[in-house]
């Protein structure tokens, strides 16, 4: 069988049109990792600013037993160039209810945290590492309910009371910080409180588990 006869321009036609894909593909994918590296880099990979949203698990500033659940903000901003040094501003609100079926009453115990930090830190890749010192102020509100005071026969005005004190405050935690995308990230933060009751020192402990948005 004879074979079929191809014209040299033939050959060099089809040359040209494959050269042009592979042209075109290698642009096309040229442009992809172009948007991809731009989209990776919409996060500055030294933010300035953290806003810091958590949920918040903490012993009671004055209520001896029980745990103390709730949610708080926190936002943190470099200080020096290197990023090493950075200060920041936290608030949070925390509750928690004692009641023993052998006490007649039900205790309920708020706690409002306004603290100023410095913070130590370290980025390493997309994660920080930080140390935080902060001092303030915690305001606790307090609510005493007399659980049988209406069978008591006690008027309603006599069956609650509510009061309000300021304590003094420090915190030392630890915090770690992981980029997840873009500006969003997640936190993780934990330690020891101290806080002024009674002429003496309460010590306690603070954690929170939350969501970041770095720029």
């Amino acid at each position: 069988m004879q074979g079929v006869w191809v014209p040299a321009e033939c050959d060099s036609t089809c040359g040209r049109v494959t050269s042009r894909r592979a042209g075109a593909i290698a642009a096309f994918l040229l442009a992809v990792a172009g948007a991809a590296s731009a989209r990776a880099q919409e996060a500055p990979a030294s933010p300035k600013n953290t806003l810091d949203g958590q949920l918040v698990l903490a012993l009671p500033a004055s209520l001896q037993p029980g745990m103390s659940t709730g949610v708080g903000v926190a936002f943190t901003r470099v200080a020096t160039r290197g990023g090493l040094l950075a200060w920041g501003a936290r608030a949070s609100w925390s509750t928690a209810t004692e009641y023993s079926p052998c006490s007649p009453t039900e205790v309920r115990n708020d706690d409002i945290r306004l603290r100023l930090y410095g913070q130590v830190q370290r980025a390493v890749g997309r994660g920080l590492f930080g140390l935080r010192v902060g001092v303030g102020a915690t305001l606790v509100y307090e609510g005493l309910t007399l659980v049988q005071g209406a069978r008591a026969g006690l008027p309603a005005s006599q069956q609650e009371s509510t009061s309000w004190a300021t304590l003094p405050a420090a915190d030392i935690e630890g915090i770690v910080v992981l980029r997840v995308w873009n500006s969003w990230g997640m936190s993780v933060s934990g330690g020891p409180t101290l806080h002024g009751l009674h002429g003496g020192v309460r010590t306690g402990w603070t954690s929170g588990l939350g969501v970041t948005w770095q720029h």
